[in-house]
């Protein structure tokens, strides 16, 4: 170990920066790489932590050492447990690649504590006007699987982003609350008069849930995209089928 590590020193942020640029090196072999993710993990600060999902920002040319490399990194996290915490949320609130470390956020807390935290990341990275699309829409697919009715409130104020595909990928979000995303979904179609393709998610959901649209049919029934139509109990179906 190196000596800063067992004087108890801080590594300096130029010693961590050294060792992003290695980690974040896409070309090459893969071993300098995974020992700067080795001296990052052994730094054990909230700085080297957050460095060390930097890893999670680029892809290595050969795809499968890429994919073992960030199981790795994700591993390296995941035995930190609650001393990475705080630094993945930061990562994730600054960074659109969200998948990696929201499995190890996962693999850390329980249902009951990362809810909550979830929630606030969404409410911020909506909020932001920095934020890009794609950052946006990454965290909401990295939802999926953990959308609880907490969640879900924060989700339904994407069904309204400036961005489709933001919409869209909260759309299919929020599909998981079962009944409870109908009515929110149903007054999302209303409002999407000039964005089609937010009408087609939406109908997608009804048809293969086989939800109703009672209360709204008129509408609806108006402005179904072409391929669907509503059955005599008011149900959307792709055309072609009952």
């Amino acid at each position: 170990m190196f000596d800063f590590f067992r004087r108890g020193s801080q590594p300096s942020p130029r010693q961590i920066e050294k060792l992003v640029k290695r980690l974040v090196e896409p070309v090459g072999e893969d071993g300098p790489r995974i020992e700067a993710a080795e001296r990052l993990a052994d730094m054990n600060t909230p700085e080297a932590t957050y460095a060390l999902a930097k890893r999670f920002t680029i892809s290595s040319k050969v795809i499968t050492q890429d994919i073992e490399e960030k199981r790795m990194v994700t591993r390296m996290l995941t035995e930190k447990g609650a001393d990475a915490v705080d630094p993945l949320l930061r990562f994730i609130k600054s960074n659109p690649q969200v998948d990696w470390p929201m499995q190890a956020l996962s693999n850390i807390l329980p249902p009951q504590e990362l809810t909550p935290k979830l929630v606030a990341v969404l409410e911020d990275v909506a909020q932001n006007p920095f934020t890009s699309p794609e950052h946006r829409a990454g965290l909401i697919k990295a939802m999926h699987g953990h959308v609880t009715p907490e969640i879900g409130a924060t989700l339904k104020k994407s069904l309204y982003d400036d961005d489709d595909d933001v919409r869209i990928t909260a759309v299919e979000a929020i599909e998981e609350l079962g009944d409870e995303a109908r009515e929110p979904l149903l007054e999302a179609f209303v409002d999407a008069d000039d964005r089609p393709r937010i009408r087609i998610a939406i109908a997608e959901v009804f048809a293969r849930k086989e939800w109703p649209v009672k209360g709204h049919r008129p509408t609806v029934e108006a402005n179904l995209p072409n391929g669907f139509h509503l059955n005599a109990k008011g149900v959307i179906r792709r055309r072609g089928t009952e």
